[in-house]
């Protein structure tokens, strides 16, 4: 009689307690504490759905952090005036609210992160006079925005994770004709400091929310467009697998074991195409209703649900909308013989 080993061509795991359900699916384990057999399945697939719009057509990276149901977003690009934003607004998983301003002046191309209640915003591109990349932060604290110390570097396009007291910024560029760098550093709730840079220099990368210690850098521009993935494990980059689809300009949430990639730039400028990540592989899963790039997501510590905020659709039209990701969801099964 033939073993499952010999059958199968791998050993089934004994387990002293059941494999979160997005890492099961397919599986088949002992489970030793309930002395069963046990197996994963996805009983149905996530989705995108609509809500609120966003109370303005915004584009070029509006700063964003929180979940579906508690977030925050501000900043970014819209076509009336002043075209540069330094408002901000809360959602609370049916509306839209405005909030208090923030203190600089206008700009887009800041890395948001944290919470609804304890936001970070570090670095942006200011489009009025002067105009260049600024090294000004700014944090959130549910009430008001006050400024703190500056980042290092004169950075936008970054990509970024953590907390208010253990965030991390890495990549982006000048917004000239300089290349993108894979420069990094990281808050600790009072000040930067330098850390190791990226392998791949790259600007327009994901953003996930992760921690310091455990984060990704996905995608982007080298100026070539990219689908490299970087981990960070609090001391050095190293290349993991890459997004099936290579683009810049893209939104992301979750964390290095759980997340969701979704929308930017190919070409085509604009893609819907979302991917989940189960902790070893990359899989696509339901486009957006919306293709665009150049939005803003939530920054949730999951892939189960979260927000794509505003964006471009291509090269002269932005969007208002907003989608919210639903999870897939997942069954664990007792195996039974009969």
């Amino acid at each position: 009689m033939g073993t499952y080993k010999g059958i199968q061509g791998y050993s089934i795991q004994s387990l002293s307690s059941d494999p979160p359900g997005a890492q099961s699916v397919g599986q088949l384990w002992y489970n030793s504490a309930s002395n069963v057999w046990k197996v994963g399945t996805e009983i149905a697939a996530g989705a995108w759905a609509s809500a609120a719009n966003y109370p303005q057509p915004i584009q070029e990276f509006p700063g964003s952090a929180g979940t579906s149901t508690a977030a925050l977003a501000w900043a970014g690009l819209n076509t009336d005036t002043p075209a540069y934003l330094k408002f901000s607004t809360e959602y609370n998983g049916t509306s839209w609210s405005p909030t208090v301003n923030m203190n600089r002046a206008d700009g887009a191309y800041t890395q948001g992160l944290g919470t609804q209640t304890a936001a970070l915003s570090g670095g942006y591109y200011r489009s009025s006079s002067p105009t260049g990349v600024k090294t000004d932060s700014e944090e959130y604290n549910g009430v008001a925005w006050s400024t703190t110390n500056p980042t290092i570097n004169a950075l936008g396009k970054r990509t970024g994770c953590g907390t208010l007291t253990a965030a991390l910024e890495a990549g982006g560029d000048d917004i000239g004709p300089a290349a993108p760098v894979g420069t990094s550093e990281s808050y600790d709730g009072t000040s930067w400091a330098d850390v190791a840079s990226l392998g791949t220099a790259r600007s327009m990368a994901a953003s996930h929310n992760g921690v310091l210690t455990a984060s990704f850098c996905i995608g982007g521009g080298t100026p070539t467009i990219v689908g490299l993935v970087e981990e960070f494990n609090g001391s050095t980059w190293t290349e993991t697998t890459a997004i099936n689809t290579p683009r810049k300009t893209l939104q992301g949430f979750g964390t290095t074991a759980l997340a969701l990639v979704f929308a930017g730039e190919g070409p085509p400028a604009g893609l819907g195409i979302t991917e989940s990540w189960n902790g070893s592989t990359w899989t696509e899963v339901a486009d957006l209703a919306t293709a665009r790039f150049s939005g803003g997501s939530t920054t949730g510590t999951t892939n189960t649900g979260g927000l794509c905020i505003g964006g471009s659709t291509g090269p002269t039209s932005l969007t208002a909308a907003t989608e919210e990701w639903s999870a897939p969801f997942y069954d664990i099964k007792t195996v039974t013989t009969s």
